[in-house]
């Protein structure tokens, strides 16, 4: 089940995946081909070996022991690497004093033999060759006149390389392929689940959590952009009071006051489809936007609505016989002369007012006519 969530974030965020992978691998070559300096590695080999001119038959023995043992194989690697050789190497071929920055040696044993790798990286392969083959030399002579059981010789010298051993093209395409895949797909994820995180306060800012219906702050600002985008056409605003539960409000515990609120709103948005929106209006009371509506055409609707309403509603937890009656009274006016927000509020407000104080359920505003 994980894996398939998942996968369903991968395929919604395909773009963001294929734009991090591309722009990785561009990055890459880019970077290859333009900006790094190629890089060239010159290596020299050389073999530790008893001196044979200097040695009696027991003394080689001994000498051959010895060289098991890998002391002596340590000690001649870390006289190739000291900076005493390499420095006085560099010394000895420098003609400027900037020639060999940026040139790196290192020193290996290679792994149950006799053998000392030389490696010298630096940005011109002639002049790698040449300090590793000049390096290696130094150190021959220092050790021959250091110590006289051992030789130390060049088993391979350092040749010109052909190719740097970076940038490598291919080689980095394909780890920043890699890298950029992996680097996509947690973005894709990271960028739902921030979505998420981000639909889920942007509801916590638009809906009442008592009732579950919008918030009256954000059903006006529907109602504001209905009339800005649409400015000629003809929309209603209705508001239900529930005289029932004003009664009874401050008696009820929260937890079934929220049943009740949410019964009438999941009436309410049940019987409003498309663009009808629900909110809540106040305490006790709700708001209904019915776009491109009159109110004539909305009141027999209204009316079954009220009908609705007004069924006993049965509470979760409640005694008995204790069922609820809401009684809802509802004002309707419609926008069809330009009204601004302010005045078709006032005016479903007032057809609201003319209905708790009369017999008629659901009265609509009319204009009263001057004189």
């Amino acid at each position: 089940m994980e894996i398939r969530y998942y996968l369903r974030i991968i395929q919604r965020g395909w773009w963001l995946v294929l734009a991090t992978t591309l722009v990785a691998v561009n990055i890459s070559l880019i970077y290859s081909y333009y900006i790094a300096t190629p890089m060239y590695e010159a290596v020299a080999r050389f073999i530790v070996s008893p001196n044979l001119q200097n040695t009696d038959n027991r003394d080689m023995v001994n000498s051959i022991e010895a060289l098991d043992k890998r002391s002596i194989i340590s000690t001649y690697a870390e006289v190739l690497n000291s900076h005493e050789v390499v420095n006085r190497t560099k010394e000895l071929l420098r003609q400027n004093p900037g020639d060999f920055d940026g040139y790196i040696t290192s020193v290996v044993v290679l792994p149950d033999t006799n053998i000392i790798r030389l490696s010298v990286k630096g940005p011109n392969p002639e002049v790698a060759a040449l300090l590793a083959n000049n390096i290696g030399q130094n150190a021959i002579d220092l050790v021959k006149n250091l110590y006289i059981i051992y030789n130390i010789d060049f088993l391979d010298k350092a040749l010109i390389p052909n190719d740097p051993y970076q940038p490598r093209p291919s080689q980095s395409a394909g780890l920043a392929f890699i890298g950029g895949l992996i680097l996509g797909v947690g973005l894709a994820i990271f960028r739902d689940q921030l979505s998420d995180t981000l639909d889920k306060l942007s509801q916590r800012n638009m809906v009442d959590a008592e009732s579950q219906a919008f918030k009256r702050v954000y059903f006006e600002r529907r109602l504001r952009q209905e009339i800005v985008n649409h400015p000629e056409t003809v929309l209603t605003l209705g508001v239900i009071h529930l005289m029932g539960l004003q009664e009874i409000y401050d008696s009820l515990p929260q937890a079934f006051i929220n049943q009740i609120l949410r019964k009438v709103t999941e009436t309410l948005k049940y019987q409003f489809r498309g663009n009808d929106i629900v909110g809540r209006w106040s305490q006790v009371e709700f708001s209904i936007l019915l776009p491109s509506t009159k109110a004539l055409a909305a009141t027999n609707k209204l009316e079954r609505i009220r009908m609705e309403l007004n069924q006993p509603i049965s509470l979760e937890g409640a005694d008995q016989g204790a069922d609820i009656v809401l009684d809802p009274r509802i004002g309707i006016a419609d926008r069809q002369g330009g009204e601004s927000i302010n005045v078709l509020v006032r005016q479903a407000e007032r057809a609201l007012e003319s209905s708790m104080e009369s017999d008629k359920k659901v009265v609509k505003y009319k204009v009263q006519p001057f004189g």
